[in-house]
């Protein structure tokens, strides 16, 4: 749907978002005025959020919807959440209640994606942890484990050997497939074992073990499942975010030339 946005409309966020007497300009006040899909770019500190919370004001003016469905804003951080209550306080609760979804990418991922698709596969939730924490329970398995016997003695003689870490967890911590799923440690530029050898597999398995018996992974594991739910399942997703969400906002950072999108 393309709302139709008054004068009298934009002079109201004008004067709830901005300084005394400033106005948007003719630039912000057509992205404000869009409604179909588009991709704006702008500098950091161009006002880029004030666009976005003017937008949410108008959208929160007009809810709820006809068809039952939300609106959903994405960003690296939960920037967007704090300048909701900040900000548009008055609408900060209708904003952020459901059918509406605002935070992280990696929170989004996580409740309509990854944890969906993992406890409809292993039949448990899951829950994700930092990398210190998982590492830990790695090491417990792969010492206290006959299982990962092989892994255990090849992890343990490089870190002996490497000199370059400064405990056995740090060590663990620091151990990864690779693409190929050769298993490596760090930088380092040669892998320790073959994706054929026993070592390598005996890694892969022990990350599916944490995963079916203690209900825990890494969180940039996150995204790696959710590729696999989205590349298995994707017309069942694009059917559920569809039906959900009328208005999808993606606040995209780019390190090039210092753009935000």
């Amino acid at each position: 749907m393309e709302w139709q946005i008054s004068n009298q409309n934009i002079q109201t966020v004008e004067k709830l978002l901005l300084p005394h007497g400033a106005h948007f300009s003719e630039d912000a006040i057509k992205v404000i005025r869009c409604w179909h899909s588009t991709d704006v770019a702008a500098c950091p500190g161009s006002g880029k959020t004030t666009v976005l919370l003017a937008k949410l004001k108008l959208l929160a003016d007009r809810m709820p919807f006809i068809n039952g469905a939300g609106i959903c804003v994405l960003s690296h951080t939960n920037v967007a959440v704090d300048e909701i209550k900040n900000r548009l306080s008055d609408y900060a609760d209708k904003l952020l209640s459901y059918p509406n979804y605002i935070g992280t990418i990696q929170s989004f991922v996580d409740k309509f994606v990854t944890m969906p698709y993992l406890r409809d596969i292993i039949g448990r939730n899951v829950q994700a942890v930092d990398d210190c924490t998982y590492a830990q329970h790695m090491l417990n398995r792969m010492q206290n484990n006959k299982k990962y016997s092989t892994l255990e003695y090849v992890a343990n003689n490089n870190y002996k050997n490497s000199g370059q870490f400064s405990d056995r967890l740090e060590h663990t911590q620091a151990l990864h497939l690779r693409e190929d799923g050769a298993l490596c440690v760090g930088k380092q530029r040669k892998a320790l074992a073959g994706a054929d050898k026993a070592s390598a597999r005996q890694y892969k398995i022990l990350i599916q073990d944490l995963l079916e018996d203690e209900g825990i992974m890494k969180y940039q594991d996150a995204y790696s499942h959710a590729k696999d739910a989205v590349c298995i399942l994707p017309k069942t997703y694009t059917a559920l975010f569809s039906s959900r969400f009328q208005y999808v906002f993606i606040d995209e950072y780019q390190d090039c030339d210092d753009v935000q999108r």
